[in-house]
């Protein structure tokens, strides 16, 4: 029993050194984002001509963004790792719910519009995918349960209705660009931008539902079992 005690505890402890490292590695890059605006006349910040030249002013922001990077990699390899285990022990890999905090990433998505009045640039649309992290939710609620023939049975169930939506608003996002061609939509720029977000937007919602119906769907058994 202590023992038991003993390893939730160091759980509990690593969990809040991991959020830890999330919260300084987000100040960090608060804090070089405001020295490059007050003191590197917003280097690094705001969009640059091309070829980058290095000055030692960067490093702030360069170590920031470099932290960032490598604790996300960290987060991912994290799962990664929990997921083989859990794997193994026929359950499902432990996660955080807090981790859906990560789905906010998704609203990176909108700096597209700045990028590409600035420089014409349309790859931070692609960042709406990150709207699908919020899944992480609803996959720290289903942590550590038992692959039997049910969860199987509903994860598939889910999964197919996710996939189908996700193609249904690719195909209605498809038959809108066409409909649009010429007439609001009247620049390949625009096309381009209006397909990246609907597409990163399915994509998202393909995880994110994913994540929500399994949850939904195996409450829902246990609920019609203890009524029963």
């Amino acid at each position: 029993m202590k023992k038991e005690v003993k390893e939730k505890e160091a759980k509990k402890k690593n969990v809040r050194i991991i959020i830890g490292m999330g919260i300084v590695c987000l100040l960090m890059v608060i804090g070089a984002s405001w020295y490059a605006v007050t003191f590197n006349d917003s280097r690094l910040v705001v969009p640059m001509e091309m070829p980058y030249e290095f000055t030692v002013r960067d490093l702030p922001m360069l170590i920031a963004v470099g932290c960032m990077v490598l604790y996300l990699f960290f987060l991912f390899g994290l799962g990664y790792v929990k997921g083989k285990r859990d794997a193994a022990a026929r359950v499902t890999r432990r996660i955080n719910p807090r981790f859906g905090i990560m789905g906010l990433m998704g609203f990176l998505g909108f700096m597209g519009f700045w990028t590409y009045s600035a420089e014409g640039k349309i790859a931070p649309f692609f960042f709406f995918i990150f709207f699908g992290f919020f899944g992480f939710f609803y996959e720290g609620k289903m942590s550590n349960t038992l692959k039997d023939e049910r969860y199987e049975e509903n994860k598939c169930k889910a999964q197919l209705k996710a996939h189908g939506f996700a193609l249904d608003s690719i195909f209605v996002s498809m038959l809108l660009l066409c409909a649009a061609e010429g007439r609001l939509l009247k620049t390949m720029d625009a096309r381009l931008i209006f397909l990246g977000v609907a597409v990163s937007c399915s994509i998202a919602a393909d995880i994110f539902l994913g994540e929500y119906l399994l949850y939904r769907y195996d409450h829902e058994e246990l609920l019609d079992e203890s009524e029963e």
